[in-house]
């Protein structure tokens, strides 16, 4: 599928064939590397958490901030869970039902939901405190592997690059913020950058008619298309300008992924003062996976169905929206 600031272009038969060597050396370097499947021997304590994670999840200062920062109290806490129902509860009330739907639901129906505590008007910007490049199948097909599969499996529908790192939230006139920061990461766009931070900034769009179609709309606007006007621009700069963070971590509940489940929150907090002004908090469910034994299906595990919202990327970025309304009124939030 193509993202909203791309033009197709057929690929040459010089280019099929590039692309076909390189395909080739990088199976030969997959192979050469193969994949260790993760495995959780050691567990913090955090203050931001009811029980201790795994290690692999503080992996740098920001996941380490993540898993500090404290909900306010009116986010649920954690519900005991008895695996060992009685017999009869099982049969009338559940039959049908297998032990891990059950603690699933049981999970959304204690926990999962969004808490909204203060929004805040006029934001130019945000610091996305936990970017990533994009996880492989390798680790979205191991049940240990990753950390909040809700988070990752949207990063896999994106390239680490400047455009595709900025234009969830820098995307005019669907999303009006005028910048995003992030903390100073080893990638390829980011070598030539001293700072410890990096802002994404500038980049631009413009209509132009769909040739072909023609479509009886309200508003002339959706007659048109979007092409690029100009690119996205990176710097690297000494501190943050944004006054909000936006940051994500994994969810531990006993037994959770040997039942196939994992959660995870979405936080909007205050740079200054740690405080929180939203979270939002999901558990998935995989289901069998055909690949085999030991695997999980991450990428399409379903959701609690009792938190509303938008699926996808289109979750996170309107969760943001709510809580930071931009200067100028993305055209999402006017639908």
């Amino acid at each position: 599928m193509t993202k909203p600031h791309q033009r197709v272009r057929m690929p040459s038969a010089f280019t099929t064939v590039i692309a076909a060597v390189a395909l080739v050396a990088a199976s030969a370097a997959i192979a050469s590397e193969p994949y260790i499947p993760v495995k959780w021997t050691q567990f913090v304590k955090v203050e931001g958490q009811s029980e201790p994670v795994p290690a692999q999840w503080l992996q740098d200062t920001e996941a380490k901030m993540a898993y500090s920062l404290k909900l306010p109290d009116a986010v649920p806490k954690r519900v005991p869970y008895s695996f060992d129902q009685p017999l009869w509860e099982r049969l009338w009330f559940n039959a049908h039902q297998k032990a891990s739907v059950r603690y699933f639901n049981h999970l959304c129906s204690t926990e999962a939901g969004e808490w909204i505590f203060k929004k805040v008007q006029k934001v130019e910007g945000f610091y996305f405190a936990r970017p990533q490049r994009e996880p492989t199948t390798d680790v979205m097909t191991d049940p240990y592997g990753p950390e909040m599969p809700w988070m990752q499996r949207e990063l896999m529908l994106l390239s680490d690059q400047p455009l595709d790192q900025g234009w969830w939230f820098i995307l005019p006139p669907l999303y009006n913020y005028h910048f995003v920061e992030q903390p100073h990461r080893a990638t390829d766009w980011q070598a030539n950058i001293k700072e410890p931070y990096v802002r994404l900034f500038g980049y631009t769009r413009e209509p132009v008619p769909v040739p072909g179609v023609y479509r009886v709309a309200p508003d002339p606007k959706d007659w048109y298309s979007y092409r690029d006007k100009t690119p996205m621009q990176v710097v690297g700069i000494p501190a943050l300008t944004a006054k909000y963070g936006y940051t994500w971590r994994g969810l531990k509940r006993a037994q959770d992924r040997e039942h196939g489940i994992a959660g995870g929150e979405l936080i909007i907090y205050d740079l200054q003062t740690r405080d929180v002004l939203a979270v939002r908090r999901q558990f998935l469910i995989a289901s069998h996976n055909p690949r085999g034994e030991g695997k999980a299906m991450w990428e399409v595990a379903a959701r609690c169905p009792n938190l509303p919202g938008n699926v996808g990327s289109g979750e996170m970025k309107k969760f943001a929206f709510r809580i930071a309304e931009p200067i100028e009124l993305s055209n999402e939030m006017k639908k």
